[in-house]
């Protein structure tokens, strides 16, 4: 039995080509490929499923470990674990992060069929629309943003231990035992990388369906010159051969084909949903509990005039939690106008052009939209837009409350 595999674009593969070698490097994406001139055909490997996993076990024990190790040391204790609150938060940042790590690693093993089944919609989508995707910037700059502030704050927090330090502990031995914890850390920023890249794909083809939806309202090639075109008593045009074939109405065409873009798009989102939602409910879940810890912690250090150094490193976190809800939140907002978009070009398409068909097709098309809203939820517990960051500012804000006021 062969493994399942999909052929793409070499233009779409070089887009998703940063982020495929990354996260199957961080073992959240056991697939191959191999490229032709025009194509790429992304295959799943048993071999790197198998080597995911095993290298995740091995992450996870050491990361126990190493954390177990490190704690013993007299900074990380004093700083970590000299409180009941300190143990608790510290235990759960673990749990979330190793937790999320692991859940990670299963589920991407475990739906690479769906994976596929979602570049191969992706795909059909491009060929419906017969438009040049635009320029791979925003995916290369979001792509190094990430990859280097994950870097960056990682030294940083190294650092900032190595540098607290006592003499008598050794700075080589304490970044010995952090190393795995980190490289769990790290493929929580792939996760959600990848999970941007993934919906803002879909959200660049929406983007260009409303485009087209510009055109047919703007009267872009309505006509064929190629067709003569008769009048009915009725007002419907009447298409006749030329050369003895048959030429359809282009406009017609297009709203077909912006229908079946609309349902691939929406079988994408679904995938993604289906594939990604756990995960990245656990993830916004830990992005709270982070945020509420950080925040906690910034308060207890300032009153207690804990170093500096630390409330620098604590201040930078709580930058880069939020930034990692953006990275998860906007692209699903995205969509979302998007979506809202399109159906208000279909409006004004079915009011401005003078076609029974079109109208007749744009109605349906407005009724399809309707009930097959694309939105992206964290496993089906919350919609993913804007109005989630104030909730979890909400949230973040009526606990931290409720701490202050226990200790």
């Amino acid at each position: 039995m062969t493994n399942p595999s999909v052929k793409i674009s070499t233009e779409m593969f070089d887009t998703m080509s940063p982020i495929l070698y990354l996260s199957r490097m961080m073992c959240l994406q056991p697939l191959k490929w191999k490229k032709s001139d025009f194509t790429c055909a992304v295959i799943k490997s048993r071999f790197y499923i198998a080597c995911s996993c095993v290298v995740c076990i091995v992450i996870v024990l050491y990361g126990i470990y190493g954390l177990y190790m490190a704690y013993q040391t007299d900074v990380v204790y004093t700083m970590r674990l000299k409180t009941s609150a300190g143990r608790y938060v510290s235990y759960t940042d673990v749990a979330v992060v190793l937790g999320t790590f692991s859940i990670g690693v299963i589920i991407t093993s475990s739906t690479t069929d769906d994976y596929l089944s979602y570049f191969y919609h992706l795909s059909k989508v491009d060929q419906l629309l017969q438009k040049r995707l635009p320029r791979g910037y925003n995916y290369t700059i979001t792509t190094a943003a990430t990859l280097f502030a994950g870097f960056a704050i990682f030294v940083f927090d190294l650092a900032t231990w190595l540098h607290l330090a006592s003499k008598n502990e050794s700075p080589y031995f304490l970044l010995i035992c952090l190393v795995p914890y980190y490289v769990a850390y790290f493929s929580l920023f792939v996760i959600e990388l990848l999970y941007w890249q993934l919906v803002y794909s879909i959200k660049i083809r929406l983007f260009m369906m409303n485009s087209k939806l510009r055109q047919i309202q703007n009267g872009g090639n309505v006509e064929n010159p190629y067709v003569k075109v008769s009048s009915s008593v009725t007002g419907v045009r009447k298409i006749e051969t030329v050369k003895g074939k048959l030429i359809k109405n282009t406009s017609l065409e297009k709203v077909e084909d912006l229908m079946k873009a609309y349902e691939s798009l929406g079988e994408a989102a679904r995938i993604v949903n289906k594939c990604y939602g756990l995960v990245i409910a656990i993830v916004l879940l830990g992005c709270l509990i982070h945020l509420l810890v950080t925040a906690y912690a910034i308060r207890s250090l300032v009153a207690s005039n804990g170093s500096d150094m630390y409330v620098v490193a604590q201040c930078v976190w709580m930058v880069v939690h939020i930034m990692r809800l953006v990275l998860i939140i906007e692209p699903c907002h995205g969509c979302l106008m998007q979506w809202k978009k399109a159906l208000a070009l279909i409006c004004k398409v079915r009011i401005s052009d003078p076609e029974d068909s079109i109208k007749k097709s744009m109605d349906f098309f407005l009724g399809f939209l309707s009930q097959c809203k694309i939105e992206f939820t964290a496993f089906g517990l919350a919609t993913i837009d804007r109005g989630l960051m104030l909730g979890i500012a909400g949230t973040v804000t009526t606990y931290l409350v409720i701490l202050l006021e226990f200790n």
